[in-house]
Protein backbone atom coordinates (compact mmCIF):
# COMPACT_ATOMS: atom_id res chain seq x y z
CA UNK A 1 0.00 0.00 0.00
CA UNK A 2 0.93 3.66 -0.72
CA UNK A 3 1.16 6.36 2.05
CA UNK A 4 0.14 9.81 0.84
CA UNK A 5 3.31 10.72 0.91
CA UNK A 6 4.61 8.22 -1.46
CA UNK A 7 1.37 8.78 -3.71
CA UNK A 8 2.78 12.39 -4.07
CA UNK A 9 6.07 11.37 -4.70
CA UNK A 10 4.71 9.70 -7.94
CA UNK A 11 2.46 12.23 -8.74
CA UNK A 12 3.80 15.43 -9.01
CA UNK A 13 5.30 16.56 -11.60
CA UNK A 14 5.29 19.94 -14.23
CA UNK A 15 3.47 19.20 -17.40
CA UNK A 16 1.69 16.19 -16.92
CA UNK A 17 -1.74 18.01 -16.55
CA UNK A 18 -3.22 20.56 -19.49
CA UNK A 19 -6.10 22.42 -18.14
CA UNK A 20 -8.79 22.97 -20.75
CA UNK A 21 -12.07 25.15 -19.06
CA UNK A 22 -13.52 26.30 -16.02
CA UNK A 23 -16.54 27.91 -15.14
CA UNK A 24 -18.52 29.01 -12.52
CA UNK A 25 -22.00 29.49 -12.81
CA UNK A 26 -23.93 31.27 -9.86
CA UNK A 27 -27.58 29.85 -10.77
CA UNK A 28 -26.63 26.75 -12.96
CA UNK A 29 -30.20 24.59 -14.27
CA UNK A 30 -28.21 23.28 -17.08
CA UNK A 31 -28.38 19.34 -18.15
CA UNK A 32 -25.47 17.27 -18.99
CA UNK A 33 -25.49 14.17 -20.58
CA UNK A 34 -22.58 12.60 -22.23
CA UNK A 35 -19.46 10.23 -22.67
CA UNK A 36 -16.34 12.29 -21.79
CA UNK A 37 -13.20 11.21 -24.13
CA UNK A 38 -9.57 11.88 -23.26
CA UNK A 39 -10.30 14.16 -20.50
CA UNK A 40 -12.19 15.15 -17.06
CA UNK A 41 -13.63 17.07 -14.53
CA UNK A 42 -14.50 17.89 -11.22
CA UNK A 43 -17.51 19.60 -10.52
CA UNK A 44 -18.43 21.26 -7.54
CA UNK A 45 -21.81 22.61 -5.62
CA UNK A 46 -22.09 24.89 -2.53
CA UNK A 47 -25.98 25.60 -2.88
CA UNK A 48 -28.97 23.78 -4.36
CA UNK A 49 -29.85 20.28 -4.94
CA UNK A 50 -29.00 18.14 -7.86
CA UNK A 51 -29.40 14.49 -9.59
CA UNK A 52 -26.14 12.81 -10.78
CA UNK A 53 -25.70 9.61 -12.99
CA UNK A 54 -23.70 7.46 -14.54
CA UNK A 55 -24.19 4.28 -15.93
CA UNK A 56 -26.39 2.70 -13.77
CA UNK A 57 -25.55 4.47 -10.21
CA UNK A 58 -27.64 7.70 -9.65
CA UNK A 59 -27.08 10.24 -6.65
CA UNK A 60 -29.22 13.14 -5.13
CA UNK A 61 -27.42 15.49 -3.90
CA UNK A 62 -27.65 18.90 -1.23
CA UNK A 63 -25.58 21.23 0.00
CA UNK A 64 -22.15 21.41 -0.86
CA UNK A 65 -20.69 18.24 -3.02
CA UNK A 66 -17.80 17.09 -4.66
CA UNK A 67 -18.64 14.99 -7.81
CA UNK A 68 -16.39 13.82 -10.86
CA UNK A 69 -17.37 13.60 -14.65
CA UNK A 70 -14.24 10.92 -16.63
CA UNK A 71 -13.77 8.68 -19.67
CA UNK A 72 -15.17 5.98 -18.98
CA UNK A 73 -18.87 6.31 -17.88
CA UNK A 74 -21.65 7.72 -19.06
CA UNK A 75 -22.20 10.75 -17.07
CA UNK A 76 -25.04 12.62 -16.26
CA UNK A 77 -26.18 15.40 -14.46
CA UNK A 78 -28.96 18.46 -13.36
CA UNK A 79 -31.39 19.96 -11.18
CA UNK A 80 -33.47 18.40 -8.80
CA UNK A 81 -37.10 18.46 -9.87
CA UNK A 82 -37.47 20.64 -6.53
CA UNK A 83 -34.61 22.63 -7.24
CA UNK A 84 -34.93 26.06 -9.24
CA UNK A 85 -31.04 26.65 -9.47
CA UNK A 86 -28.01 25.59 -8.05
CA UNK A 87 -24.44 27.52 -8.02
CA UNK A 88 -22.03 25.30 -9.51
CA UNK A 89 -17.87 25.18 -10.35
CA UNK A 90 -16.18 23.22 -12.50
CA UNK A 91 -12.61 22.59 -14.32
CA UNK A 92 -11.68 20.66 -16.56
CA UNK A 93 -8.32 18.69 -17.66
CA UNK A 94 -6.69 16.59 -19.19
CA UNK A 95 -3.26 14.38 -19.39
CA UNK A 96 -1.36 10.85 -18.03
CA UNK A 97 -1.60 12.47 -14.48
CA UNK A 98 -5.19 11.39 -14.42
CA UNK A 99 -4.38 7.41 -15.13
CA UNK A 100 -1.95 7.33 -11.75
CA UNK A 101 -4.34 9.41 -9.77
CA UNK A 102 -6.45 6.43 -10.60
CA UNK A 103 -4.55 3.89 -10.61
CA UNK A 104 -3.60 4.85 -6.80
CA UNK A 105 -7.20 5.28 -5.80
CA UNK A 106 -6.77 9.09 -5.20
CA UNK A 107 -9.51 9.78 -8.11
CA UNK A 108 -12.86 10.35 -7.58
CA UNK A 109 -15.66 7.86 -9.21
CA UNK A 110 -18.41 8.98 -7.08
CA UNK A 111 -19.69 11.95 -6.09
CA UNK A 112 -18.69 13.08 -2.17
CA UNK A 113 -20.03 15.44 0.57
CA UNK A 114 -17.43 18.66 0.42
CA UNK A 115 -14.79 18.06 3.82
CA UNK A 116 -15.57 20.33 6.42
CA UNK A 117 -13.49 23.11 7.90
CA UNK A 118 -12.42 24.62 4.42
CA UNK A 119 -13.95 27.61 2.41
CA UNK A 120 -14.25 25.58 -0.93
CA UNK A 121 -16.06 28.06 -3.02
CA UNK A 122 -12.94 30.24 -2.42
CA UNK A 123 -10.55 27.46 -2.75
CA UNK A 124 -11.81 26.35 -5.78
CA UNK A 125 -11.94 30.00 -7.04
CA UNK A 126 -8.20 30.37 -6.32
CA UNK A 127 -7.50 27.27 -8.50
CA UNK A 128 -9.43 28.27 -11.50
CA UNK A 129 -7.70 31.43 -11.37
CA UNK A 130 -4.47 29.65 -11.14
CA UNK A 131 -5.41 26.98 -14.11
CA UNK A 132 -5.85 29.99 -16.05
CA UNK A 133 -2.86 32.08 -15.40
CA UNK A 134 -0.71 31.95 -18.42
CA UNK A 135 2.63 31.19 -16.82
CA UNK A 136 3.39 27.62 -16.03
CA UNK A 137 3.93 27.55 -12.66
CA UNK A 138 0.65 29.64 -11.69
CA UNK A 139 -0.59 26.27 -13.28
CA UNK A 140 1.74 24.22 -11.57
CA UNK A 141 0.23 25.73 -8.08
CA UNK A 142 -3.18 24.62 -9.83
CA UNK A 143 -2.71 21.43 -10.11
CA UNK A 144 -0.83 20.77 -6.36
CA UNK A 145 -4.27 22.61 -5.52
CA UNK A 146 -6.14 19.57 -7.22
CA UNK A 147 -4.39 17.10 -5.90
CA UNK A 148 -4.44 18.34 -2.27
CA UNK A 149 -8.18 18.13 -2.95
CA UNK A 150 -8.01 14.76 -3.95
CA UNK A 151 -6.51 14.17 -0.72
CA UNK A 152 -9.02 15.47 1.55
CA UNK A 153 -11.54 13.76 -0.19
CA UNK A 154 -9.56 10.30 0.07
CA UNK A 155 -9.40 10.97 3.46
CA UNK A 156 -12.75 10.78 3.87
CA UNK A 157 -13.04 7.35 2.08
CA UNK A 158 -11.05 4.28 2.03
CA UNK A 159 -8.41 5.14 -0.76
CA UNK A 160 -6.41 1.54 -0.88
CA UNK A 161 -9.97 -0.15 -1.54
CA UNK A 162 -9.54 1.74 -5.27
CA UNK A 163 -5.79 1.15 -5.70
CA UNK A 164 -4.87 -1.15 -8.87
CA UNK A 165 -1.35 -2.47 -8.39
CA UNK A 166 -1.09 -3.52 -12.27
CA UNK A 167 -2.26 -0.34 -13.25
CA UNK A 168 -0.25 1.81 -11.49
CA UNK A 169 2.93 -0.45 -12.61
CA UNK A 170 2.25 -0.59 -16.51
CA UNK A 171 1.51 3.54 -16.06
CA UNK A 172 4.95 3.64 -14.72
CA UNK A 173 6.51 1.67 -17.59
CA UNK A 174 4.49 3.64 -20.50
CA UNK A 175 6.01 6.72 -19.18
CA UNK A 176 9.74 5.59 -18.77
CA UNK A 177 9.96 5.60 -22.74
CA UNK A 178 11.77 2.15 -22.68
CA UNK A 179 9.24 -0.32 -23.34
CA UNK A 180 7.24 -0.25 -26.23
CA UNK A 181 3.17 -2.07 -25.72
CA UNK A 182 3.56 -5.36 -26.92
CA UNK A 183 7.32 -6.22 -24.84
CA UNK A 184 4.90 -4.12 -21.42
CA UNK A 185 2.18 -6.92 -22.44
CA UNK A 186 4.59 -9.70 -22.50
CA UNK A 187 6.13 -8.68 -18.64
CA UNK A 188 2.58 -8.10 -17.40
CA UNK A 189 1.80 -11.75 -18.59
CA UNK A 190 -1.28 -11.55 -21.37
CA UNK A 191 -1.94 -10.84 -24.09
CA UNK A 192 -1.79 -7.55 -25.97
CA UNK A 193 -5.52 -7.39 -26.74
CA UNK A 194 -6.03 -8.13 -23.29
CA UNK A 195 -3.88 -5.25 -21.69
CA UNK A 196 -5.23 -2.84 -24.09
CA UNK A 197 -8.65 -3.67 -23.16
CA UNK A 198 -8.25 -3.31 -18.96
CA UNK A 199 -6.43 0.08 -19.33
CA UNK A 200 -9.11 1.08 -21.59
CA UNK A 201 -11.70 0.02 -18.50
CA UNK A 202 -9.78 1.09 -15.74
CA UNK A 203 -9.04 4.19 -17.26
CA UNK A 204 -11.68 5.09 -19.95
CA UNK A 205 -8.63 5.76 -22.30
CA UNK A 206 -6.57 4.07 -24.81
CA UNK A 207 -3.26 2.41 -23.38
CA UNK A 208 -1.52 4.31 -26.90
CA UNK A 209 -3.22 7.12 -26.32
CA UNK A 210 -2.17 7.76 -22.53
CA UNK A 211 1.74 6.96 -24.20
CA UNK A 212 1.03 9.62 -26.29
CA UNK A 213 0.02 11.82 -23.89
CA UNK A 214 2.85 10.82 -21.51
CA UNK A 215 5.84 11.70 -24.19
CA UNK A 216 4.21 15.42 -25.11
CA UNK A 217 4.31 16.09 -20.96
CA UNK A 218 7.87 14.62 -21.11
CA UNK A 219 8.31 17.07 -24.44
CA UNK A 220 7.21 20.09 -22.85
CA UNK A 221 9.19 19.73 -19.74
CA UNK A 222 12.32 19.09 -21.94
CA UNK A 223 11.45 22.32 -24.37
CA UNK A 224 11.07 24.58 -21.36
CA UNK A 225 13.72 23.10 -18.89
CA UNK A 226 16.90 22.25 -21.71
CA UNK A 227 18.31 24.24 -24.32
CA UNK A 228 17.41 21.17 -26.73
CA UNK A 229 17.26 21.50 -30.54
CA UNK A 230 14.10 19.74 -31.04
CA UNK A 231 15.47 16.65 -33.03
CA UNK A 232 17.76 16.21 -29.79
CA UNK A 233 14.57 16.10 -27.59
CA UNK A 234 12.55 14.05 -31.10
CA UNK A 235 15.37 11.40 -30.08
CA UNK A 236 15.22 10.93 -26.78
CA UNK A 237 11.68 10.61 -26.89
CA UNK A 238 11.78 8.05 -28.94
CA UNK A 239 10.28 9.83 -32.68
CA UNK A 240 11.39 8.39 -35.95
CA UNK A 241 12.54 11.51 -36.95
CA UNK A 242 11.93 15.38 -35.94
CA UNK A 243 8.57 16.41 -38.70
CA UNK A 244 6.41 13.92 -36.89
CA UNK A 245 7.25 14.94 -33.48
CA UNK A 246 6.64 18.64 -34.62
CA UNK A 247 2.84 17.40 -36.18
CA UNK A 248 2.28 15.47 -32.87
CA UNK A 249 3.37 17.86 -30.52
CA UNK A 250 1.16 20.87 -32.35
CA UNK A 251 -1.89 17.89 -32.59
CA UNK A 252 -2.14 18.31 -28.83
CA UNK A 253 -0.68 21.37 -27.47
CA UNK A 254 -2.24 23.70 -30.26
CA UNK A 255 1.57 25.04 -30.98
CA UNK A 256 4.83 23.82 -32.61
CA UNK A 257 7.53 23.00 -30.21
CA UNK A 258 9.44 25.93 -31.57
CA UNK A 259 6.83 28.43 -30.69
CA UNK A 260 5.93 26.70 -27.59
CA UNK A 261 9.54 27.00 -26.34
CA UNK A 262 9.32 30.95 -27.39
CA UNK A 263 6.46 32.27 -25.01
CA UNK A 264 7.77 29.67 -21.76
Amino acid sequence: MHSYASVLYYLITMDDLSFIVSSHIPEARHRVAKHLIGYATIQYMDRGSVVAKYDDRTYEMSGEWFWPAFPGAYTVFHRAPECDSWSHRHLAFQGPLLGRWMATGLWLVEPQLAPEGTDWAEYFDEMRRLAETPTRWGRLRAVNMLEALLLRLAESRDVHANQEPWLLRVIQKLESMEENIEDLALSEGVAESTLRRRFRQATGTPIHKHKVLARIAKARSMLTESDLPLKAIADALGYQNVHFFNRQFKQFVGVPPARYRSTR
